[in-house]
């Protein structure tokens, strides 16, 4: 970071901060993409901050394109708390997770509001998504995300149906647009954009922030909690 943190973001009684989280074992499933497009859309209205975790460093190369200030992307030890981003004001942590499982993963995963798992509909990942799933098992707040759809593909009335079957699944896919890696090239975000794109985006988000606020409630299995309230597509029903 070219400023200190408490440079960027205004210091502040201490605040609640919620931390999402991007993971999967498998590279190349769109969590660098999923993160910067949460971290911007969310930014409008939080403090936010990013983390990258990824010694890819995806995220930190397109924050270094990046000329707006938030959100900040910020230096995160997973083995150490984070009470730092806290006094600072942060109110929406983002981590971006590195492909593999990275001895901290267990714990880093367990501290996190919510868990979200990019996914391709493509047959390598959805079969890799059945292990994901029974990681995330006790955790209370996690969801599939379907990335890099290709569009008007048959491929994804199948995937969705197949990761309902494990879990949740966000009501909004990420499609294979231009946007995205445009965007990405001078360190903006999609949402930034109008389009399809952007409308994906903060799709998203909105998703999310159900979740966070608690209007999203899910049982210990990681599987769809009380059927009034707003979710993602389950198992056994059909998507909305």
């Amino acid at each position: 970071m070219g400023a200190s943190l408490h440079q960027r973001i205004n210091v502040r009684a201490l605040m609640p901060m919620q931390t999402v989280i991007l993971h999967t074992p498998k590279g190349g499933s769109g969590k660098s993409t999923l993160a910067r497009e949460l971290a911007v859309a969310a930014a409008s209205t939080l403090q936010v901050a990013l983390a990258d975790l990824d010694p890819q460093g995806t995220t930190s190369g397109w924050y270094q394109r990046r000329g707006a200030v938030s959100p900040v992307l910020v230096n995160m030890d997973p083995a150490k708390p984070t009470w730092h981003l806290v006094e600072a004001g942060v109110e929406l942590l983002v981590i971006d997770t590195p492909p593999g499982q990275p001895p901290y993963i267990g714990k880093l995963l367990a501290s996190a509001d919510l868990v979200l798992v990019p996914v391709r509909p493509t047959p390598d990942d959805l079969l890799a998504a059945a292990p994901i799933a029974s990681s995330l098992a006790r955790h209370p707040a996690w969801a599939f995300v379907l990335s890099q759809v290709p569009p008007r593909t048959r491929l994804l009335a199948g995937a969705l149906r197949q990761l309902a079957a494990l879990g949740r699944v966000a009501p909004v896919h990420f499609t294979f647009r231009a946007d995205y890696p445009a965007a990405a090239i001078s360190g903006q975000a999609a949402s930034e954009f109008t389009g399809k794109a952007s409308e994906e985006a903060l799709g998203l988000w909105a998703y999310v922030q159900t979740i966070l606020r608690g209007s999203d409630a899910v049982t210990p299995n990681g599987k769809a909690g009380r059927p009034d309230r707003a979710q993602g597509h389950r198992t056994g029903s059909s998507s909305r």
